[in-house]
């Protein structure tokens, strides 16, 4: 992900590419293909002796983030760490905190966020076009990917999805069952299927289904929303948003009327302009800080995100309902005169 960053930042307007690091030097050279910057081996003296930096993408092993984040924000830089934030609550929360103690900002790089087919679905869903929201299913699986040693598909693959539906409801999930094992991976789980509820409080639940794997020998990204006006599917590799109408809902669009049949309802594509997410969300961070504006993926996010998907591998280690603790979002520091 890291030679991704780096190759989005070198032709980004908001942003001028200064240093990379990595142990690796050829590493390094693939990334930077010819693109002029600093080079360091270790991120330490990146860090510190990059005198006009402003601001550090994190794209290495996520059982390092907390500690690079940390020394990063205490140098006073803003951060873009890729996900998951990282892999241990405790963890996730100190660097949620160190971010308001420093005044800087934290993003945490959910790229589908900025997937123009994952905005659509949040922008229908709010609109009421499904009305209430029965289920959200999400499929991301594909083969077994070697560069990937010290996580499972959890915190890897569940995570994006768990946040992606907290997202598009607009609500969070309160408990998850999950099960599944590993069957091909040298160490970490390589298989899992969920199920969360979301909401509950009062209102309608409203079901969460993921089918997460390293196993399918071609790569699927989907996801699905049944509501009781119809069915929203959407596929995060084409960007493609289809709405298929129930016959039982009541006829809200015209353009249906001249499309419905008698046996399946009318099923309408929605025209998007394709983008490349992470070069939107690189973007986007470097508006926040430029602008500083709140980041579009807080801190808060991911740390929610993170819950989730640890509640998921736990769950299916015992094989039974795992609650999700409410995470309250952090207050902003008070400065008294």
């Amino acid at each position: 992900m890291g030679a991704f960053h780096v190759r989005n930042y070198a032709q980004l307007d908001c942003a001028r590419l200064v240093a990379v690091a990595d142990p690796d030097p050829e590493a390094r050279s693939r990334a930077l293909a010819g693109a002029q910057a600093l080079e360091f081996s270790d991120w330490r003296d990146l860090i510190e002796d990059a005198d006009d930096l402003d601001a550090v993408s994190v794209a290495c092993p996520s059982e390092h983030h907390a500690e690079v984040v940390l020394e990063a924000l205490a140098a006073g830089l803003h951060v873009l760490v890729e996900k998951p934030i990282a892999t241990t609550l405790p963890d996730a929360l100190r660097m949620r905190g160190a971010a308001i103690e420093a005044d800087r900002k934290l993003m945490v790089g959910h790229v589908e966020r900025f997937n123009p087919a994952v905005e659509k679905l949040r922008e229908l869903v709010a609109d009421g076009r499904l009305g209430r929201v029965y289920r959200a299913h999400t499929t991301r699986v594909g083969p077994l990917p070697t560069r990937i040693q010290d996580t499972g598909v959890a915190i890897d693959l569940a995570t994006h999805d768990l946040d992606v539906m907290q997202y598009v409801l607009d609500c969070s999930i309160h408990e998850i069952y999950a099960d599944g094992g590993r069957f091909q991976h040298s160490s970490q789980e390589d298989l899992l299927t969920c199920l969360a509820r979301f909401g509950g409080a009062g209102g309608a639940e409203t079901l969460g289904l993921l089918d997460v794997n390293w196993l399918t020998p071609e790569k699927k990204r989907e996801i699905a929303l049944i509501g009781e006006n119809g069915l929203l599917r959407a596929s995060y590799i084409t960007q493609d948003v289809w709405f298929v109408e129930s016959t039982t809902a009541p006829l809200q669009w015209d353009g249906l009327s001249v499309l419905r049949g008698d046996g399946e309802g009318a099923a309408v594509r929605f025209s998007l302009a394709k983008a490349e997410p992470l070069r939107a969300e690189l973007e986007a961070f470097c508006r926040c800080v430029l602008d500083d504006t709140p980041e579009p993926v807080s801190a808060h996010d991911g740390v929610k995100a993170l819950a989730a998907a640890l509640a998921v591998r736990e769950s299916a280690a015992v094989r039974r309902p795992v609650e999700l603790l409410d995470i309250p979002a952090p207050r902003p520091l008070e400065v008294f005169a």
